[in-house]
């Protein structure tokens, strides 16, 4: 029974893409969200993100979160500044 649960929450996580957010390397996760936000997915801008999230850790996104959110009122295109803040570039 509790077997199939758990297969069942991880099939759920996998096909949501939850499984990618929980597994995934910050640095891609930092790097995936400035440039998706900041560089309208123009993968040019790859080496100014990782310059940006080169220190992402596993509370890097909660932080962009909060600063987002807070400072610059959830838009998403200010996510290389809230990464600079919360990384300390």
């Amino acid at each position: 029974m509790i077997k199939k649960l758990l297969l069942i929450i991880l099939f759920t996580l996998v096909l949501s893409g939850g499984a990618y957010a929980i597994f995934a390397d910050p640095l891609e996760k930092c790097m995936n969200r400035v440039i998706k936000g900041t560089y309208d997915n123009d993968e040019f801008f790859a080496a100014k993100a990782a310059n940006a999230c080169n220190r992402a850790n596993n509370v890097t996104e909660k932080c962009m979160d909060r600063v987002i959110k807070g400072t610059y009122d959830n838009d998403e295109f200010f996510a290389l500044k809230a990464a600079e803040v919360c990384l300390g570039n």
